[in-house]
Formats: structure tokens, sequence, C-alpha cells
């Protein structure tokens, strides 16, 4: 009897010490981290002349590269928390015909970033997330005459921008993602050659990233 009980109590001992092994092995994400993406994006931007019946929508796409900041923390139940701010450059544009034919609508977004929410589900080196933030960017909108005039004001966004993403950790601090992100901007109101119009952007991006965690 004594050795049995002294079988269950080194067999109890080495099945403790294989479960605390394995958790100090098991991947944390508590950290700060910073990184760089590119993107790809695509959408459409629509104009609302003021005064107007007239409405013009055209298709916008383009690329952009930037750079992102965040903090996780990683809880006992293995969700992840945190928040995320990006700064992206480049350029998406579109045109399309104006009411008048004789002149070219086009849109350009020059600049995007977010300041996001992030919620993840740690499955050791995985982690996919969702999140949900503001967005905003800049550009400016032109219209065009034939004869090669014309005319521009620059352009603030901001808006929402859901998204979902995979995170995987490379090695302790190298860490590689990638994300869809859904940006909607609110009306956003411009003054060209002294007719008001308000513009409304929409854009789907797709991400990969590269980041480092401290």
């Amino acid at each position: 009897m004594k050795k049995i009980l002294v079988a269950i109590a080194v067999a109890a001992l080495l099945a403790v010490s294989t479960s605390a092994m394995a958790q100090d092995k098991a991947y944390r994400w508590t950290g700060f981290y910073a990184g760089a993406q590119g993107m790809y994006l695509t959408g459409d931007s629509d104009w609302e002349i003021t005064y107007s019946w007239n409405r013009i929508s055209h298709d916008v796409d383009g690329g952009m590269g930037g750079f992102f900041l965040g903090y996780n923390y990683h809880t006992p139940i293995n969700l992840v928390i945190g928040g995320e701010t990006e700064i992206n450059f480049g350029k998406v544009d579109g045109s399309s015909a104006c009411p008048n034919p004789a002149y070219g609508c086009e849109s350009n977004l020059y600049w995007l970033g977010s300041t996001k929410f992030r919620l993840g589900y740690a499955i050791d080196r995985f982690m996919p997330f969702v999140s949900a933030g503001w967005a905003y960017g800049g550009g400016e909108n032109k219209v065009k005459h034939f004869s090669g005039m014309d005319f521009d004001d620059s352009s603030f966004y901001f808006g929402v921008v859901p998204g979902i993403g995979l995170e995987f950790a490379i090695t302790k601090n190298l860490l590689l993602r990638a994300e869809y992100n859904y940006y909607y901007f609110f009306k956003s109101e411009q003054e060209i050659d002294n007719i008001k119009q308000k513009t409304q952007m929409d854009m789907s991006a797709f991400k990969f990233g590269l980041s480092y965690k401290f």
C-alpha cells in the first residue's frame, strides 16, 4: 500500500510539473509592439452637389504603406485585449465624367490613419482577432477640364473602421499579420470652383504587416 501511495504521489508531482512546464512554454502576447505594413484598397467615392440633383460616383483603388503601434494584454483566459494606432501614406484614386461632359471628376486620398480597440483569442502562437475604431484620412478632389485646366480642394475624412485578422508569432518578438479593414467615412464638404459638394468614401483594405514585440 505504501508503494502504491508513493507511486501515486510521484505521478501527481510529474503531472503538475509537466503542466507547469507547458504553461511556461506557452506564448504570451502581453507587451508593446511596433511594425510596418502594406495594403491594397478598393472602394467607392460618391459626390453630392449642393443645391443640385446631380450625383457622381466612381470606383477608387490604390496602395499604401505605413506604420502601426499598439499594446496587448494577455488575460488568464487567453483573451487578448489591446489598442492600436496606425498611419499610412500612398495614393488611392478614381475618376468619372462630371455632369458637364467637358469636365472629369477625380477623387484622391493621400494618407490614412486609425485608432482601434482589438480583441483576440490566443491559441499559443496564433491569434485571430477583431477590431473596431475611428478612421481618418486626407487628400483632394479635382474637377478637370479637357483643355488641361483644373480646380481642386483639399479633403479631410472621418469615420469608422471595423476589421478582422490573424496574427502569428514567428519568434518571441517577431509577429506576422494578415488583416482586413473596412473604412467607412462620413460625408466631407469641399468647395470646387465656387461649387459646394459633399463627398462620402468607403473602402476595403487588405493588409499584410510585420511587427516587433518589446
